[in-house]
């Protein structure tokens, strides 16, 4: 502030000068006032298994209505966390200074409170710990049914698998080539493939001990089965595959080699009377029963299994992944699985104690270095119980949309979704598999269809944060979107089409640089516009996908103004790369052949 002259102004407007000028002065020092807040972190995803103090940092940015911005500091803001979707609505993340840090699997969200000028300004951002080995979302989890002895019920008996040889459908030699044209027809894209009757007797058979591999299904050179079990999960790798193992841990039957020892620690549900419940039976002579989760888990029986089958094939852990099918907490209706253990004199093991159990195992896994791998979710366990933040994957996803929004695909990941179509396309949906393995493994009819329709398109939406349903379209992050244009099924990514109807246009993103073009109905030159990535490509070589490998179909392509033409047989499948290059699982042409 300027002195005032005495000799020039009186006191009193020497006064009333003062304190304009303080006022200007203040004004001049105090912000203007915040319009809204934005919360923001820069890792949305956090993952304590790659890194075990995974964590995020947040930003806090307040907007004036002018649209200019100034970052708050957190010392003058409240922060709170708050779990959105997890089993036991256990706490997700904690909150230290201007970090996020990641505590169990699942949803949370993370608000900021500011108090100014009397007003109360919030923000909020989300956060997901997806606590897991493997990335389910960039993955094609299938099953592969190895065989399964005995003489099905009346009720099985039609069933297609029945119909023909069953007791050994594929031995592990046999698996070995199955999965080799797997990764044929799917370019090379990370595979999960659990083995389905592995064990002695086949599917099913001998539980609750997974002890014994099934010596129908050995090599002819290997001394044992195990052995044969062994060599196909390290073969397997050379096929960009995860050979791993299909349990249950429900089921139990008399001529297990742990019959006896379960009996006597009373671990097998009864009825109300207290004697042994026959759950079912699918093979004529073999009667189903249960096991009780919580008996087994206090008697150290669950975990000894587990520890068990981990020594026994040391080559599992190397693929973190274990399939636990049928993993109930409950029959239809929310009836107990033991009626006489679910009263309170014999222990009250209701289906929340279940639950409770379940969770100790997925962690007893999880500690063992394995993800679990499941049936599905909300269909046999008390209501709203998915197990979100510890199954990180479902054999059979909710169609529901709502759920589809709340929870990321890198939290939850599917298989399918429908047991009759493709699913859902503005979400995706991948395959299974195991259907077509059993029709017929040697030419796999269908496979590369289903896969280009529903696991190709997939993967590349499951990379992306689904943002917003609007008016039946699908918004994700960036400007990817799925919806009906003119009647058509669209995928885009800004310009790009990588979907219209059941022609599909979409890179390989698991690959170097490819990209898989197929057509259900088969079309004649039809265009294509490049993505950005393909911009400086002046031509691309054509390559056939068969059962075989990749084998040139044309070579140099012209690219025009970013577009190529095509013209696909009906289910008809090729990739394309840019001209020269020298794409992984092709077979070469005759020297100086090949198409020009």
């Amino acid at each position: 502030m300027k002195s005032c002259n005495l000799r020039l102004l009186n006191p009193l407007a020497c006064l009333i000068f003062g304190i304009l000028a303080i006022s200007a002065s203040t004004a001049r020092s105090e912000p203007k006032p915040l319009d809204h807040l934005v919360l923001s972190i820069d890792r949305k995803v956090l993952n304590p298994l790659h890194n075990k103090t995974a964590s995020g940092k947040l930003t806090l940015t307040g907007y004036h209505q002018d649209g200019s911005h100034r970052t708050i500091p957190f010392s003058s803001a409240i922060l709170t966390a708050k779990t959105r979707s997890a089993s036991g609505n256990v706490q997700v993340v904690d909150v230290q200074g201007d970090r996020v840090f990641a505590r169990e699997g699942g949803t949370a969200t993370v608000e900021a409170t500011l108090l100014e000028g009397g007003r109360s300004l919030k923000a909020s951002t989300d956060v997901v710990v997806a606590p897991f080995f493997r990335d389910y979302h960039q993955t094609l989890v299938l099953k592969l049914f190895l065989g399964m002895e005995g003489d099905p019920v009346d009720r099985l008996a039609k069933e297609p698998m029945f119909q023909k040889e069953h007791d050994v459908m594929c031995t592990f030699e046999q698996a070995l080539e199955t999965i080799r044209r797997t990764d044929n027809l799917t370019r090379g894209i990370p595979k999960i493939v659990y083995l389905v009757g592995w064990q002695k007797g086949g599917h099913d058979h001998g539980y609750p001990s997974w002890d014994d591999v099934n010596p129908r299904l050995k090599r002819q050179k290997d001394a044992t089965a195990l052995d044969s079990l062994r060599w196909l999960i390290r073969e397997g790798r050379k096929f960009n595959t995860t050979v791993s193992l299909h349990l249950n841990m429900v089921d139990a039957y008399r001529q297990s080699p742990l019959w006896d020892e379960y009996v006597a620690n009373d671990c097998f549900a009864k009825d109300a009377n207290g004697q042994l419940l026959v759950a079912g039976i699918q093979m004529k002579g073999e009667d189903m029963f249960n096991v009780v989760y919580p008996r087994e888990w206090a008697a150290g029986l669950a975990q000894k299994r587990i520890d068990r089958l981990i020594r026994m094939i040391p080559e599992l852990k190397e693929g973190h992944t274990i399939h636990v099918d049928v993993f109930i907490a409950q029959r239809d209706g929310g009836a107990p699985i033991s009626p006489w253990h679910a009263k309170p004199e014999n222990g009250g093991l209701t289906p929340d104690k279940y639950v409770e159990t379940q969770r100790n195992i997925f962690h007893y896994w999880r500690d063992r270095g394995f993800d679990v791998t499941g049936e599905g979710i909300f269909w046999a366990h008390p209501p709203g119980e998915g197990f979100t933040g510890l199954q990180s994957m479902s054999w059979w996803y909710p169609g529901d949309p709502g759920y589809q929004m709340q929870i990321p695909e890198c939290l939850m990941a599917r298989g399918r979704t429908d047991r009759g179509s493709d699913g859902d396309f503005r979400f995706g949906s991948s395959m299974h598999g195991e259907e077509i393995y059993q029709k017929d493994r040697e030419e796999l009819p269908g496979f590369l269809g289903m896969f280009c329709r529903t696991t190709l398109p997939w993967y590349y939406l499951s990379r992306h944060e689904r943002l917003k349903f609007e008016n039946d379209t699908l918004f994700y992050s960036g400007a990817l979107l799925a919806s009906k244009e003119d009647g058509k099924r669209i995928i885009r990514d800004g310009g790009f089409i990588l979907r219209e109807n059941d022609d599909l246009f979409v890179p390989a993103l698991w690959a170097k640089k490819e990209i898989i073009a197929y057509s259900r109905t088969g079309y004649t030159a039809k265009s294509w516009q490049l993505p950005v990535e393909w911009s400086h490509t002046a031509s691309v070589d054509l390559y056939a996908i068969s059962l075989h490998g990749g084998t040139l179909v044309k070579r140099q392509i012209p690219v025009q103004q970013s577009t190529v033409t095509l013209s696909l047989e009906k289910d008809q499948a090729v990739f394309m790369v840019p001209s020269g290059s020298k794409p992984a699982g092709t077979i070469l042409p005759p020297a100086g052949g090949g198409k020009k």
